[in-house]
Parts: C-alpha cells; structure tokens; sequence
C-alpha cells in the first residue's frame, strides 16, 4: 500500500483464535480496527501487514499502523506496550509496540494518562477569543498561528466538531463573545477584503487593510478570509441564537455570500419572528435565488414551520415583489418538507397562467417546478405543465417533466411523451433525458409501455462510460426499469450488460433492479458474479453490500452455492463494515 505520510508506529500484531468473540477471517493489509489508545478514547488505525498479505487468526505479524488522527491524542505509546484492538464493541486480538515513528505519540509508561483529555483546551480556547479582536477586527494572526501549532486549525475543528465542542463548553470561554466577535469580525473582513480585490480589478489605489499591496496579495487576502477562516462558519450554525444581532446584521449586508452565511446561523434561533420575516424578505429581494439549496430559502422554510400563518403575509409581497423575490419565494416553497397550503398553491397556479407566455422568464421556471407542489390543484397543473413539455427552452421541458411525475400524472398520451423525451438530450450536467427518467422512474408501473423506447437508449448507452458528473444515464435506467417492473428476457439481457460493464455507478442499481425480478434475473448471475469477485472497491459499504446481498438471495434463493460463496467472499473484505454485514448473514444461515 501507499500512503502519503510514514506509518505512525509499528508492532506485532496477535489476533484472537476463530471462534466465540474472535473473528472468523484473516486480517488483510488495509483492515481498519479500532485501537484502544486510552481508557476513554479509541481511533481507527490502517494496517499494513509487514510478513505477508494477512494474519490468520490465532496467529501472530508484524504490522505497520497509520492512526486516523494522531494530532488529537499525543503522548500514548512507549516501545513494549500492548494496545487492545476492537471490531465495534468486541476485542478481537492486541498490538504489542516495537517501534514509533511519529514522535508526538511518544510518551514513558510513567507519565501516560490512561484517562485522555483534549490536548491544550484552554489554550485553544485563547487563541478563538483572540482571533478577531480590536476595534478594526482585522485578522490577528498570532491567534491564528498558534492554533496552528496545537494541531487546531479552523479546519481541524471544523472536522472533529467534539474537539470545537469541548472548548466553547469549558467553564471559562466566552461562548457568546467569541461568537458575536467572530460574527462582526468575518463580515468586516471579507467586506474589507472584496472591496479592496475590486478596487485592484480596476487598476485603483488601495485602501484599508490593503494599502499598496499587490492584487496577488489582495487575492491571498481574501482566501484567507473566505476559506480558511470560513471554515468557522461550519461549526457554528448551532451557536447562531448567542449571537442574534450579529447574525441580523450578516442577513442585512450587501452581499449573497453574507446574507447565505447569516441564514444558515438564523435557523439556531429558538423563535423567528414578523422582524427576522421581514429581513429575509428583503435579502431576497435584493439578491434572489443564489443557489440551490439556498440558505435564506431554508431559513424562510423553518419560518413558515413554526407559523404558518405567515404565508399570508408571504403572498401579500409575493403580489408585489419583483422577480428576485418571486423566485425565491418559489424556491422556498420547494424546500419545505410539509404540505403547501391551498392558498400557497393558488399563488403558483395563479403566477404561472400569468407568466407562461414567456418560457425564459426566470420566475417562469420556477413557477414550473413548484407546480409539483399543487397536489390540491392536481388537474390545473397538469394543464399547465403539458404544454411546457414542447417549449423550445430546454430547461423549462425538463423541469415540466419532473413535475409532471411527481403529481403522478396517468394520461398515457403524456406518458408516451415523457418516453419520447428519454432521447432528449439538450442540457449541461442535467438534462431534459435525465430529467424525463427521473420522472418515468417515480411513475412506476405506469411507464411499462415505455419499455420499448428504453431498451432502445440502453442499446445506444452500452458503451458509455460511468462518468461523476450530476446524472449517469445507465445509473437512471437502471433505476426506471425496476420501478416499470418489467421482467422479460430483454430487459434482464439489458441490466446484465451495465454490470458486466462493470460501471462505477451504474452496476449496483442494475443489481439491485435484478434482484427485484427475482429468478427472472438469473441469466445475468454470471455477470453479478464477476462484478462481486473481480474488483472489492465495487462494494465498498454496508448498504452496497446488502443490497447486493439480498439482490442475489431474491434470484437464487437462501441455499443457492452462489449466494454462499458472495457471502463466503464478502466476509473476507477489507472493509469491515461489508465483512460485518456478511458475517450476520451467514451467522443466519
């Protein structure tokens, strides 16, 4: 194996003998157990077997350890100790340790803490509270350094948000403070900074922070502020209601960067009430949709939840707001999980007969896509939506499409259209074809007359490549002929091709679409075989594998030796979470 930094100790490893507790299969290089570093605190650890490839159990080699992450629990290992390694709650073996290569690990057996604490919390905490500080706010960066130096980086407590927990939680920090301070310091800075970084597009002289520095120095500036200091801004959602001015005033700024960041925090408030209504709207009026999902929209949404009479109000400045804030509002009402009330869906219904002689109108589009939430008004939509599916604006055909089959809609002339659209490829990463799948596949059973025109696209796919764009084409179809429930001969032929093409997104939604024809699908085994036996990275997780698990008991049976032997191989995987999962099921057989 390669890794990109050297191992952080190495040692022998003694797996426990097979049996009651133990495991069943030899450990191979890449296996992930966890390690008990301290009495309170374990970590997941690589190893790479230096004897050969595995350690049978009951069994004894040397091993080369990479902790997941050895910056948070220094001092824990002295040559000679011996360090119990568990698979979820059970122990299945130890590490005695022979060597140490990352010296933060070092420590004598003496001065070891058994109970592990966060390392250098209060110091942490200091260097937050000092990050924006004076009356200029500007970045202070000793702060920032030794965060740095204590293995605490924005980044760092971004990603272990325990570590961030345990220092705004310490007695003596200032939660609120730090909070409200980083709030006003960020929106001073990256204001500041963006301005500056116009200023330098336009070839004028500079000011503030910025003051005869060089437009490349402007940019790494204002990185500075948006990156890495915005990685804060991930912790802190949850903290927004310590800090509700400061939060307000993020909403009410001049930018959609801002008012998106602000949001995001305003849903931590414990009530919204007519005056955060009030500033959202606004926001949303100056700078609409921004991108999906937006924050301001999903702020709205939590709103409308804890009242919602405010869709009243909503509508009344619907009536009169311009594009900007009609498209959000629209957006808004796509986000929300709950129902739309009937005056809600009115309003759309109203909006898109009044706007639907322009199909590049830009609320247009949106009024298309909230139709889909006009279940009330079921047949009203659909009236206005079929026609959408011959506009010349390609966009507007595939968002008709999807919302035509999210109502469910039955007319088999509309049906027939939505196959016809499946060739359809005029678009970006998404596309009027995607977008037609996407709808036929939520239409269920009622698409069967469409086969035909699928496993003519499925003909022209074979040979297209699984690609990590937006929407994969094979993965789609795989997806629709399991929801047309059609098991004929040349729909299992079509789903075997995409997983013997052995396609990276595509292969385990044709199996899954197998396994829901049962032993219809059982001339594609042979390809369901290779996809599980030629490449373990196919199946690389607990769903994957019980998908693919439960696909093959559905076409062969629980007895069948094919079922056995992908049980028997799967147990053996170097991901423990698939060898987990096929460990219980042969524990059921």
């Amino acid at each position: 194996m390669t890794q990109s930094r050297p191992a952080d100790f190495e040692g022998v490893l003694n797996l426990i003998p097979a049996g009651p507790g133990g495991r069943q299969t030899p450990a191979h290089s890449g296996y992930r157990p966890s390690h008990q570093l301290h009495d309170n605190y374990s970590s997941t650890g690589l190893h790479e077997y230096l004897d050969g490839d595995n350690v049978q159990p009951g069994e004894s080699g040397r091993v080369a350890v990479w902790l997941a992450t050895p910056d948070i629990y220094p001092a824990c290992l002295w040559e000679g100790r011996e360090i119990k390694i568990h698979e979820g709650e059970r122990n299945v073996g130890n590490i005695r340790v022979t060597k140490i290569h990352n010296t933060a690990l070092c420590v004598t057996e003496a001065e070891y803490q058994a109970v592990w604490q966060v390392p250098r919390l209060m110091e942490i905490g200091d260097c937050l509270l000092n990050i924006f500080v004076g009356h200029d706010y500007q970045i202070n960066d000793k702060a920032m350094k030794r965060l740095g130096e204590l293995e605490a980086s924005p980044f760092i407590l971004r990603m272990h948000a325990e570590l961030f927990k345990s220092v705004t939680t310490l007695p003596a920090f200032a939660t609120a403070r730090f909070v409200a301070n980083f709030l006003t310091g960020y929106r001073l800075n990256y204001t500041r900074t963006l301005a500056a970084l116009n200023a330098s597009s336009k070839n004028e002289k500079f000011f503030g922070l910025f003051q005869g520095k060089s437009r490349r120095k402007a940019l790494n500036e204002y990185n500075k502020v948006c990156i890495e200091l915005g990685n804060f801004m991930y912790a802190l959602p949850g903290y927004g209601h310590l800090a509700q001015q400061e939060v307000m005033e993020l909403i009410d700024a001049d930018d959609s960067s801002l008012n998106s960041f602000g949001a995001a925090m305003l849903t931590a408030f414990p009530k919204l009430d007519e005056q955060h209504l009030e500033h959202l709207l606004a926001a949303m009026k100056k700078h609409g949709v921004r991108e999906w999902p937006y924050q301001p929209g999903i702020a709205l949404a939590t709103a409308l939840k804890q009242n919602p009479a405010w869709f009243e109000t909503i509508a009344t400045r619907f009536s009169t707001g311009n594009d900007h804030l009609q498209s959000a509002i629209l957006e808004t009402f796509n986000t929300l999980d709950t129902a739309l009330p009937l005056a809600a869906q009115t309003l759309i219904l109203q909006t898109a007969q009044a706007r639907s002689s322009n199909h590049r109108d830009e609320v247009f589009n949106y009024n298309v896509i909230a139709l889909s939430r006009c279940q009330e008004l079921r047949a009203q939509a659909i009236a206005i939506l079929v026609p959408c599916l011959d506009s010349k604006t390609w966009f507007i055909r595939g968002n008709a499409a999807m919302s035509l089959g999210k109502l469910g809609v039955e007319d088999s002339l509309v049906i027939d259209r939505l196959g016809d659209m499946i060739f359809d490829t005029e678009g970006h990463d998404w596309s009027v074809q995607s977008a037609a799948l996407q709808a036929m596949t939520g239409l269920g059973c009622k698409v069967r007359s469409q086969v035909p025109k699928l496993l003519r696209l499925a003909q022209t796919c074979e040979q297209e490549e699984d690609f990590n764009g937006y929407l994969c084409t094979n993965k789609l179809l795989a997806d629709c002929f399991a929801a047309a429930g059609d098991d004929s001969h040349a729909v299992v032929e079509a789903l075997r091709k995409m997983v013997l093409k052995q396609g990276h997104i595509s292969s385990g939604p044709a199996i899954i679409a197998l396994g829901k024809f049962g032993k219809a699908s059982l001339p594609a085994m042979d390809a369901i075989n290779v996809f599980i036996f030629r490449d373990e990275s196919h199946i690389d997780d607990a769903d994957k594998a019980r998908a693919v698990i439960e696909a093959c008991i559905a076409i062969n049976g629980e007895d069948h030796a094919d079922v056995k032997n992908c049980l028997t191989h799967l147990a053996q995987s170097h991901q423990e979470d698939v060898a987990e999962v096929a460990r219980q099921y042969l524990m059921v057989q």
